[in-house]
C-alpha cells in the first residue's frame, strides 16, 4: 500500500501480513535484504512517511492511528484522528504531519509533539492522495467526485482539476511546478428528478 525512504537508502514498505491477519513494515536494505521491521494490532498499513529526522511514521487501517516506529521497530502511538481510514501522509515545508483520512474527507495537520487538528474539509467521503508542491500547499485528491484540490498552508481550499474518474488514488508534483493525478472508477451517473405528475 505505501513505500518511503530513509537518507540511507533504506526503503519501507507498508501493508497487510500473511492472510491479512497483521499490519507490517517491512524494511529493504539498499543491497536488497528485507525483513519486518514492526507490525500492528490492525488490518492494513494505507501509509507511511519519513521525517527529517529520519523517523518513520506509518498509518494502520481500518480504526486508523498513526504510529512512529523508532529504532529497532519500537512503535509509539503518535496521533489518532478518529477517522476509519488514513489513505496518505505527507511531511509540510514547517514539520507538521499532513494527513488525509476517509470516511469523512478530512485533512488533519499534526504538529512533532503529536497535537493535531482538522486543516481542511473536502466535503467528500475521501482524502485519498496527497502531495506538497514547491509553495508548500497541499495537493489532494479525493472520492467519489475524482476531484484535485490545492489547498494553501492557512487551510483554505481551491479545485484545480475535476478528473473523468471517481477516486483520485495518487497525485505527484514535478519541479517545475506541474501536477499530475492517477485515477480510477467510473463515477455514477447523475440521477434525473422524478418527472412531475400529471393532474387527471
Amino acid at each position: 500500500w505505501a513505500l518511503a525512504e530513509d537518507s540511507r537508502g533504506n526503503v519501507y514498505a507498508g501493508g497487510g501480513g500473511p492472510g491479512a491477519s497483521r499490519a507490517r513494515v517491512y524494511v529493504i536494505s539498499p543491497d536488497g535484504k528485507s525483513r519486518v521491521l514492526a507490525e500492528f494490532d490492525a488490518l492494513e498499513v494505507h501509509a507511511l512517511a519519513m521525517d527529517r529526522d529520519d523517523r518513520l511514521y506509518a498509518a494502520t487501517s481500518p480504526d486508523a492511528k498513526v504510529y512512529r516506529i523508532g529504532a529497532g521497530g519500537k512503535t509509539e502511538l503518535f496521533y489518532d484522528p478518529a477517522a476509519k481510514y488514513v489513505w496518505a501522509m505527507v511531511f509540510d515545508a514547517k514539520g507538521g504531519l499532513c494527513i488525509a483520512t476517509g470516511d469523512q474527507g478530512l485533512i488533519h495537520r499534526v504538529t512533532p509533539d503529536g497535537k493535531g487538528a482538522v486543516l481542511y474539509r473536502t466535503e467528500e467521503h475521501h482524502a485519498r492522495s496527497l502531495a506538497l508542491d514547491g509553495e508548500g500547499n497541499l495537493i489532494v485528491g479525493t472520492e467519489p467526485d475524482g476531484l484535485v484540490v490545492r489547498v494553501s498552508p492557512a487551510g483554505q481550499g481551491f479545485v484545480l482539476f475535476e478528473t473523468p474518474k471517481r477516486e483520485v488514488t495518487a497525485v505527484a508534483v514535478a519541479p517545475d511546478g506541474v501536477i499530475y493525478a492517477a485515477g480510477v472508477g467510473a463515477k455514477q451517473p447523475a440521477t434525473a428528478p422524478p418527472a412531475p405528475g400529471v393532474a387527471p
